[in-house]
């Protein structure tokens, strides 16, 4: 089947894409005063952290670093790293039903996700779907992120595939605009019937 394609494999991002991840799960917790909230998001814990944590800075010295900062939110720093696994909410049962036919049709299947290298290990053992992948980077545990161009040139050097026939798949425009300037195909995640919508515009899957 899947030679009759002109893609013949797939990269998938994991967090909003498979994962149902998001910080704010667990930070309305942390902080329901609603300002409260919306500066610990936007503020404290931006996506400028994220990043660097995400490309491989230990989260424990970015959040005491962040806490001396702002020593008034060490407490909701400190709670959010104990009860990290408290942002994931499940999986996308749906994402997962496609990663299942694209397995099952044959194609080699990668994971490239932004990911801090300690909560990675923390809940890599309970995806269990990752058995239907054939390669995993995790951008803690190689020292750049997306949208680095750096990682996705690691990603087609390491998973040995032809970008130009490669998908990836990601919720995050940039990093889909990046993935493009690398020469992937790419396209944006919004939902996982979106999703098939564009696997068979592209011949992937028969409508």
């Amino acid at each position: 089947m899947k030679d009759e394609h002109q893609i013949n494999a797939f990269i998938f991002d994991l967090g909003k894409v498979i994962v149902d991840w998001n910080p704010r799960y667990l930070l309305q917790e942390i902080a329901p005063d609603k300002d409260r909230l919306e500066y610990l998001v936007e503020v404290v814990l931006d996506l400028e952290w994220f990043s660097k944590v995400d490309s491989g800075y230990p989260l424990s010295k970015a959040i005491e670093e962040r806490s001396q900062i702002y020593p008034g939110y060490a407490m909701e720093m400190q709670t959010y790293v104990d009860r990290w696994p408290e942002t994931i909410s499940g999986l996308f049962d749906k994402t997962l039903k496609i990663v299942h036919k694209l397995h099952s049709a044959g194609f080699p299947l990668y994971v490239l996700s932004n990911w801090a290298d300690e909560t990675w290990a923390r809940v890599e053992g309970d995806f269990k779907f990752l058995d239907y992948f054939d390669d995993i980077i995790i951008s803690g545990q190689v020292g750049m992120a997306k949208p680095d161009k750096a990682i996705f040139e690691l990603a087609r050097n390491r998973f040995g595939v032809s970008p130009d026939k490669t998908l990836f798949i990601d919720d995050t425009p940039k990093n889909v605009e990046a993935a493009r300037a690398v020469g992937f195909q790419a396209v944006v995640f919004v939902s996982p019937d979106d999703l098939c919508r564009k696997l068979v515009a592209l011949n992937v899957f028969k409508n």
